[in-house]
């Protein structure tokens, strides 16, 4: 398969940046003492109190075996708690204890709120046309690459 080299320079260094904030908010996780994952289920539960574990891993894009690790050690820290849901057996609320309210206030709330600078330092309409080609890319890049392989899903949610 023959590689166009402009394009291929240019997905470069869009796979860098990328790297680059992963890495911002990888940092950020360590610095606390979180995992990746136990940060975002974190700032998942601060933004919407209570949410099922599916739901979390659907907004996320992280796998249920990932997500449903990060709740148990989360769990057993005091963090949070799995309620029933009447008529649902397989699927439980995630909740945060007053410990985990807590700990999202002092780690999770810095880091909203920096988000929101660093977000505000955009114009409206660099922010739309951040979000709004992002968004449009990682589309394509399902299409493309589920094409390739029909196994792939062309839009990846909680299975």
């Amino acid at each position: 398969m023959l590689v166009e080299k402009p394009t291929f320079g240019e997905l470069a260094v869009f796979n860098q940046i990328y790297k680059e904030m992963d890495e911002t908010y990888h940092l950020y996780a360590k610095q606390h003492g979180l995992s990746d994952a136990n940060l975002w289920l974190l700032y998942s539960l601060y933004e919407s109190e209570a949410l099922t574990q599916k739901e979390i891993c659907s907004v996320w894009h992280y796998s249920p075996q990932t997500i449903n690790s990060a709740l148990k050690n989360l769990e057993k820290q005091g963090l949070l708690v799995l309620e029933e849901i009447p008529g649902n057996r397989k699927n439980k609320r995630v909740a945060l204890t007053e410990t985990g309210r807590e700990l999202t206030e002092t780690v999770i709330l810095p880091l909203i709120l920096a988000e929101q600078k660093a977000f505000r330092g955009l114009q409206k309409e660099e922010r739309s046309a951040l979000l709004a080609l992002t968004q449009k890319y990682i589309k394509l890049l399902q299409a493309a690459l589920h094409l390739m392989d029909p196994s792939l899903p062309e839009d990846r949610t909680c299975r």
